[in-house]
Parts: structure tokens; C-alpha cells; sequence
């Protein structure tokens, strides 16, 4: 199916899921282990996503998976990609094994890595940035690739000899594919490339179950033209990034359609979420008013992303949640998804939120807990907090109200009994997390 006859056999409002069926049904697993599809984003903020209250944006895949399964209010990430990529993939926190920029030491247990040991057929597609080669990608777990930068940073092993176009990721791009370069032509459009791979992945492997990790290449600057904008040669930043996240939403849907169409939709949990806050060149207007992008930043324009679950005939339709989510809970939920044990050879900080997917009340966290090399780069400039939905204390002793604050702009020097008592909750969460090594 080409783009433009995907877009006739889609509906306006997104593409239809099949109907949630009670949640006392979602308690029995299917004969054959349920298939996993995780999509992250690149550079995208929560105020772009219709569900979340965006009015420059049109989501209508994405809304569909909201209004079908379960709704996250309170998703946080790192501040920046690499980082964020190594705390998801691993379910530790960065104080662990963050090493450094577009690195990810071997020697880390990945959620590809559990996956494939429990029998899945495994497949990674979009943005690595992780260093190494095809054999540093099958050591992390997966047995397809189709990858842009595969770039060597500070601290990482050998690059998989990238040629000097590596660069190219939109329009005619260059992408590692199982472990051969491929330079494409002018045209060809490289999320588009890497939905392809995933979607012919799905039809291949649709009798076994499988894992999908799509951190996509979009929307992530340069903002330029995707193939379904009016203007081929604009080059206004809002404007361009405006047509990025509606194409991005397009390829989403398509990834929802072959599953449909494969009929393997009904056994397969569909995660959304985004690697980190947008870009600050991109303000947007929202039901809530403007938002500006916070990349790098440790705010909630930084740090809090999108996060939907949907699966089908399990997940509750439409349920919205409040309870905290990180980057550490997505390698424990995946596991609890598929009925495997998490690794027990190390300490993995996050837990599980396969519950509340289910419509259940779970064991939600009381905090969550962010450690930041700074830009990301330089790790004499580490940064720590450590927040609930309300109230949010960093290491050097400021704590902010963001609920009435969310800007962070005034420290809180109150000494109101639940100004006391929040601080003290976050110091003792702080000190327990520093100290579980």
C-alpha cells in the first residue's frame, strides 16, 4: 500500500481499532506471546499531540490510539536524545550507565536483549546513535536493522565505517541497513524508508511474535519539507516542523494499518512516546496556551512526553491517567507484557505500568527521578531531580511548585506545612536513589 492509497482507506478521525472488550477479559494471555511495537518520537514535546490539548497540530492516528487504549498525563523523559535512548532501553537511570553522548556501553542488558532470549523476532529501525556497527546492534538484541547514525562519539567503539553523507536523514538519505550503507536517491524520504522496513518486517514475521523499536528520525531539526507539503521549498522552521509532526502521525498510522491488515493487531501492544522535549525554536499554542520547546532543559518543556498504549481489546478505551511514568518503567513493562523476568544481575530502576494499560490501579511511583550531564555532553555540569506530578526538588536544594509554577521561575522558600512536608518526601527519595548502587 503506497502512501495516497493508505490515505483513502483511513478515516478522518485516525484509523479504527478494534473495541476494547471489558478489562476482567484482559486478565488471560493469548496462547501465542502478544506482539510489542514501540514508537518514540524524535524532539517531541507532549503540546504537539491532539489528545494532549495541541491546536497547531493535526494527530488524528495518534489521538486514535489514545481514544482506543490508555493516556499518560505524566510521561517523563531525559532532556536530550542520547540519554533518554539508553535510560529507556535498559530501565536504569543514567547515574548507571550513562557514559557519554551517542554511547551505549556493550556491556548494558537492553530490552531487545530479554526480548529476543524469550523467542521474539526483533527489529530496531530510525535513530541510533549509539556507536558501533551491525554487530554492536545484534549484540543489543536485534536481528533487522534500517538505521541513520550509526556515528562514532567520545568513548565509543568503531563506527560501521559511516561514509560523510551520514548526515543526509530526510531527503535522500543515507541509512545502514542489516549492515550494508545505502545512499538513496533524491526524493526518497527516510522515515518513510524506515516505516517501509518496519511494515515488511510485520508481513514477514506476522506467525511469530515480535518486537518493533521504531525511534524515529522525525521531527527532529532541520525543519524542511516533508512529501505531503504544499510548499517543496519553504523554509519557515514552524511551518515545516507543523507538516513534520503530521507526516510523523501519518507514518504512525500506517505501522497501526499493516498490523491490521496482517490480523495481528488484537495481540499487539502499540507504545507512543517522544525521546524528549521540542526543539525551543518551536513555540506552540495549545488548549492550555503557548508552550515553547524545551530541549536540553530540565523543565517540563524538556522532560515531559507523550505517552499512549493501546492494545486492542485490553486496554480500557480512552482511560487517562496521572500516575508517573519514566523512561526506566518501559524495559519492566515490556517484559511484564511478554512474561519474562527482567535482568536480576543489575539494578534496573524502573517498574512495570502494564496494570494501568489494563485499566487496573497497578503500583504507580511516587517520584521520578531525572540525573543530566548538563547539554549532555559534559559530565562536570550533572544536574539531578527528583518530582512527583506537583512539587519538584533538584539536588542543589531549589524546589519549585510546578503546578502553579510550571516555568520554574521562583524557588520555593515557603515553610507551609505541605511545602515542608513535599521537600521532605523528595530529600528522602533523592538520598534513597543516590544510595542504591
Amino acid at each position: 500500500m503506497n502512501r495516497r492509497e493508505f490515505l483513502r482507506a483511513t478515516v478522518a478521525g485516525g484509523i479504527t481499532l478494534a473495541s476494547a472488550l471489558p478489562v476482567s477479559a484482559a486478565t488471560e494471555r493469548p496462547a501465542k506471546q502478544p506482539n510489542i511495537v514501540l514508537i518514540m518520537a524524535d524532539d517531541l514535546g507532549f503540546e504537539t499531540i491532539g489528545c494532549y490539548g495541541a491546536k497547531d497540530y493535526k494527530t488524528p492516528h495518534i489521538d486514535a490510539l489514545a481514544a482506543k487504549g490508555v493516556r499518560f498525563n505524566h510521561c517523563y523523559s531525559q532532556p536530550l536524545c542520547t540519554p533518554s535512548r539508553v535510560q529507556i532501553m535498559t530501565g536504569r537511570y543514567n547515574h548507571r550507565n550513562y557514559e557519554g553522548f551517542g554511547y551505549l556501553n556493550p556491556k548494558e542488558v537492553t530490552f531487545g536483549n530479554v526480548l529476543k532470549k524469550a523467542g521474539y523476532q526483533t527489529c530496531i529501525a530510525g535513530k541510533w546513535q549509539l556507536c558501533g556497527d551491525a554487530s554492536t546492534v545484534t549484540a543489543f538484541g536485534f536481528d533487522e536493522h534500517c538505521l541513520w547514525n550509526m556515528h562514532s562519539y567520545r568513548g565509543g567503539t568503531p563506527n560501521a565505517k559511516e561514509p560523510k553523507e551520514w548526515f543526509s536523514r530526510y531527503d535522500a538519505p543515507t541509512l545502514y541497513r542489516n549492515g550494508k550503507w545505502t545512499k538513496h536517491p533524491k526524493g526518497v524520504y527516510g522515515p518513510q524508508v524506515c516505516t517501509d522496513f518496519i511494515t515488511s518486517f510485520i508481513e514477514q514475521k506476522k506467525d511469530q511474535p515480535f518486537f518493533v523499536y521504531y525511534p524515529m528520525i522525525i521531527t527532529h531539526a532541520p525543519f524542511v519539507p516533508t512529501p505531503d507539503s504544499v510548499d517543496k521549498h519553504c523554509k519557515g522552521k514552524k511551518r515545516n516542523f507543523v507538516d513534520m509532526v503530521e507526516y510523523m502521525d501519518l507514518l504512525v498510522g500506517q505501522i497501526v494499518q499493516q498490523l491490521k491488515e496482517q490480523g495481528v493487531l488484537d495481540n499487539t501492544l502499540i507504545f507512543f512516546t517522544g525521546d524528549n522535549g521540542t526543539h525551543n525554536a518551536i513555540s506552540s499554542k495549545t488548549v492550555k496556551g503557548s508552550i515553547r520547546g524545551g530541549k536540553m532543559k530540565m523543565t517540563n518543556a524538556g522532560t515531559r512526553v507523550p505517552l499512549v498504549a493501546t492494545w486492542p481489546g485490553k486496554s480500557p478505551a480512552g482511560k487517562v491517567f496521572e500516575d508517573l511514568v519514566d523512561f526506566s518503567d518501559f524495559l519492566p513493562t515490556i517484559c511484564d507484557v511478554a512474561g519474562v523476568q527482567v535482568p536480576t544481575d543489575r539494578i534496573i530502576d524502573g517498574r512495570s505500568f502494564l496494570p494501568q494499560i489494563l485499566g487496573r490501579k497497578g503500583t504507580p511511583r511516587e517520584w521520578v527521578f531525572c540525573h543530566y550531564w548538563g547539554p549532555g555532553r559534559e559530565k562536570k555540569q550533572t544536574r539531578e531531580f527528583v518530582r512527583n506530578q506537583r512539587w519538584k526538588l533538584y539536588d542543589n536544594g531549589k524546589m519549585y511548585d510546578i503546578k502553579n509554577d510550571v516555568l520554574e521561575q521562583s524557588p520555593l522558600q515557603e515553610t507551609a506545612p505541605e511545602v515542608v512536608a513535599a521537600r521532605k518526601r523528595l530529600q528522602a527519595a533523592l538520598d534513597t536513589i543516590k544510595k542504591r548502587q
